[in-house]
Formats: structure tokens, C-alpha cells, sequence
């Protein structure tokens, strides 16, 4: 299991790739309480590449894949950022 190397993200128009062959991690197309700086770092701390690209490979949202893993630090970004 590898875990993801916050130096191999690139970012460029809205969009979040990781690695060499710059796979698509996530689109960041509107303003809202999960931004780039939020995803990548829960994205870091509890997902491996493997893990995260096989839920992608099964269709699931990027967001989706990280409020499955941890619903706690899902909610209090959105209360945080409702109030």
C-alpha cells in the first residue's frame, strides 16, 4: 500500500491530479467549505493510492470516497463552514 506523496500533485484549471501518468484525483469547480488544501490533507492521511483509485475505478465521486472513510471529519468541515 503506497501512501500518496504530497509532491506528486499537480494542479492546474480546476483540476487535481496525482502522479507521473497524472491520474484525476478531483475537480474543484465552485467555492464551498471542501477546498484543495482540505481534500489533500485527509486525502493524505487516510487513503493509500491503491485505495483511492480502486473506489474511483468503481465510480464513486471523489467526496464520496473520503465521507465514506471518515464521516467525522466530513460533518465538521460542513458545520464549520455553515456555522
Amino acid at each position: 500500500m503506497t501512501k500518496f506523496d504530497k509532491a506528486q500533485f499537480t494542479y492546474f484549471g480546476g483540476y487535481l491530479k496525482y502522479g507521473p501518468d497524472n491520474k484525476f484525483v478531483a475537480r474543484f469547480k465552485y467555492r464551498g467549505p471542501f477546498n484543495k488544501a482540505k481534500f489533500i490533507k485527509e486525502l493524505i492521511k487516510n487513503h493509500t493510492v491503491e485505495s483511492y483509485f480502486a473506489e474511483m475505478d468503481a465510480r464513486k465521486a471523489p467526496l464520496t470516497i473520503l465521507k465514506d472513510a471518515n464521516p467525522d471529519w466530513y460533518n465538521e468541515v460542513i458545520e464549520k463552514y455553515y456555522g
